[in-house]
């Protein structure tokens, strides 16, 4: 019996939380008044544009995070592989009968 109340609740929870967000709805809807523009004038508007400034480029902010971290990762990697290959060879020493 339990069981069967409990399936029946999860079946009937989405309708339960749609029928509560339908009628939430109506309480959000508004109604936007139209933008208003002052009188005040931006002045920066009138500054003319400075050419030297732009940047024409086909690379992404994420290209260009890749190609200035490339060789820190690269520098990271072979150390620590000579840390490995030079722990490796202090135990092959250390090991070896005299």
């Amino acid at each position: 019996m339990r069981v069967k109340l409990t399936a029946l609740v999860l079946l009937l929870l989405p309708l339960f939380g749609a029928t509560a967000a339908h009628a939430a709805k109506d309480d959000r809807e508004s109604v936007i008044p139209p933008a208003e523009v002052g009188t005040m004038i931006d002045p920066h508007a009138q500054d003319p544009i400075d050419l030297s400034k732009i940047e024409i480029s086909t690379l992404t902010p994420a290209d260009k995070f890749v190609n200035a971290t490339t060789p820190l990762v690269v520098a990271l990697g072979l150390g620590s592989v000579a840390l490995v290959i030079y722990t490796l060879a202090q135990g092959a020493k250390e090991s070896q009968p005299d």
